[in-house]
C-alpha cells in the first residue's frame, strides 16, 4: 500500500529534476532523504510524506496545488528534435525537454483565454522523409517564405516572423553549452513549439538556430521518434539545409557574392545576418564556389582565428520572443487575471516562467502595481515634434475570447 502524500504526480517531480540538471542522489541530498525515495516517488511506487513534500515545493519554488496537477500531455507521442553537438550528455536532452513541456503548458493555458495566431506553415508530405532531395527542401523554404510574404531579400527578425505564423518561442538557459535547440509538434494544441538555448552566446548563432528549427517543424512534421533516433544525422543535415536556403535565397544571395573571399563575405554579414561559416557553406551548396576554393576559405577562417568568433558578432542582438510576454502582459492589465493568480494557474517555478515567457526578473514577485505620476505639459510649452518617442515595429494582437 502507497502512503505520503495522496495525488502527487511523479511526472512532476521528474520534469523538476531534469529541468534543473538534478540526479536523484542530489535531489535525496537536498531535501534529506534517500535516493531510493525519490526513485521510488518517479516511479509512482510511493509518495513523499508531508515533510519532504513540502521540502520540494519549497526547493523548487513551486506551489502544492501545481505537485498535484497532473501534466498536460497529448496521447500523440510526436518526437523532440534536437540541435546539439554529438558529445552532448542526456541530461540536457531531458532539460531542454522538460523546459520545453512547460512551454507547451504555459502556452495551453494561456490559449484559453486568448487567441493565438493561426498556424500557417507548409509541411513536406512526401512520404519517406529519408528519400527528400535537395530541391525539395529548397522548394520548400521558398514556399515558407512566399507564403509568409518575405520576398528573396534578408530576414530582419526570424523569431518575430515565426511568432507571426503561429509559432511559440521562447528562449531559456538550461546549463548545457552543447544544446543549441528543440522543437516540436504539440499534439496538444497541433501547435509547432521551439525553445531556443541561451547558454552559448551568439545572436547570430541562435538566429540560425531558429531558422534549423523551423526546418524540423516544415520538414518533419511527420516524422515519428522511432525514425527519428534512427535517422537523427540525416534529419539534421535536412534542417540546416532549410536553414540556409530560408536565410539566404539562392535567387539573391549568389547573385551578392561577387567574390568569395573571407572579406567579400564579412562585408554582406551586417545585411543577411549570417555567420560567415554559414555563407560559406551556403555557397557550397550552391557551387558558387569549387571545392578547392571552399577548402582554402575553410583553412583562411581558421588562420584568422573566426572559428569561435568571428568580426561583428557582438554588434548583434538577441531576437527576443514576444508572444507569451505580451499575452501574459495583456491577461494582467486587461483585469483578467491579476499576476499572483496567473502565477498560480501556469504553476511553472517562477523563475523559469519568467524567462519562458521573456519577462523582466520579479515580474510575478511584484503584487503591486506601479503607482503612475500625473505629469502635464506647462500651458506655455511649444508642442511636441510627433517623430519625437516614435519607433517603427510591428504589433501582434492577441483578442481576448
Amino acid at each position: 500500500m502507497r502512503t505520503g502524500i495522496l495525488g502527487f504526480q511523479s511526472e512532476r517531480l521528474k520534469q523538476l529534476r531534469s529541468s534543473f540538471g538534478m540526479t536523484q542522489t542530489k535531489l535525496a541530498e537536498l531535501i534529506s532523504c534517500s535516493a531510493s525515495n525519490v526513485s521510488k516517488w518517479e516511479k509512482g511506487d510511493s509518495f513523499p510524506e508531508p515533510t519532504n513534500f513540502r521540502k520540494i515545493c519549497d526547493l523548487f519554488g513551486v506551489s502544492e496545488k501545481w505537485l498535484m496537477e497532473a501534466p498536460l500531455k497529448s496521447a500523440e507521442a510526436s518526437p523532440s528534435f534536437f540541435r546539439s553537438q554529438v558529445s552532448t550528455c542526456k541530461a540536457s536532452w531531458d532539460a531542454a525537454d522538460s523546459r520545453l513541456e512547460w512551454l507547451e503548458e504555459i502556452s495551453y493555458k494561456l490559449q484559453e483565454s486568448l487567441e493565438f495566431p493561426k498556424v500557417n506553415l507548409p509541411c513536406y508530405k512526401g512520404g519517406d522523409v529519408r528519400l527528400i532531395q535537395d530541391s525539395e527542401i529548397e522548394g520548400l523554404a521558398e514556399e515558407c517564405r512566399s507564403l509568409w510574404g518575405l520576398g528573396i531579400g534578408p530576414i530582419s527578425d526570424v523569431v518575430h516572423v515565426m511568432e507571426s505564423f503561429g509559432v511559440v518561442v521562447a528562449r531559456a538557459e538550461i546549463g548545457y553549452l552543447k544544446m543549441d535547440g528543440v522543437s516540436k509538434w504539440s499534439g496538444l494544441d497541433g501547435r509547432p513549439y521551439v525553445l531556443l538555448i541561451a547558454d552559448k552566446a551568439g545572436a547570430i548563432r541562435n538566429r540560425f538556430d531558429a531558422a534549423h528549427e523551423l526546418g524540423h517543424l516544415i520538414l518533419h512534421k511527420y516524422v515519428t521518434a522511432e525514425q527519428y533516433k534512427a535517422n537523427y544525422h540525416l534529419l539534421e543535415t535536412q534542417a540546416h539545409r532549410f536553414a540556409s536556403a530560408f536565410l539566404m535565397p539562392a535567387e539573391s544571395f549568389s547573385h551578392e557574392i561577387k567574390w568569395p573571399t573571407l572579406d567579400g563575405f564579412l562585408s554582406l554579414k551586417s545585411r543577411w545576418k549570417v555567420s560567415i561559416a554559414a555563407m560559406i557553406k551556403r555557397s557550397q551548396d550552391l557551387e558558387i564556389t569549387s571545392p578547392e576554393v571552399t577548402l582554402r576559405l575553410w583553412k583562411g577562417r581558421s588562420a584568422r582565428g573566426w572559428v569561435k568568433k568571428e568580426p561583428q558578432d557582438d554588434d548583434f542582438k538577441f531576437e527576443q520572443p514576444k508572444l507569451l510576454k505580451r499575452s501574459v502582459m495583456m491577461l494582467v492589465e486587461q483585469g483578467v487575471l491579476s499576476r499572483d493568480i496567473l502565477k498560480d494557474v501556469l504553476g511553472v517555478p517562477v523563475k523559469n516562467l519568467e524567462e519562458l515567457c521573456c519577462l523582466p526578473e520579479g515580474y510575478f514577485l511584484s503584487s503591486h502595481q506601479s503607482r503612475v505620476v500625473d505629469i502635464r505639459l506647462r500651458s506655455n510649452s511649444s508642442s511636441v515634434p510627433s517623430s519625437y518617442g516614435r519607433t517603427e515595429s510591428s504589433i501582434l494582437n492577441f483578442p481576448v475570447r
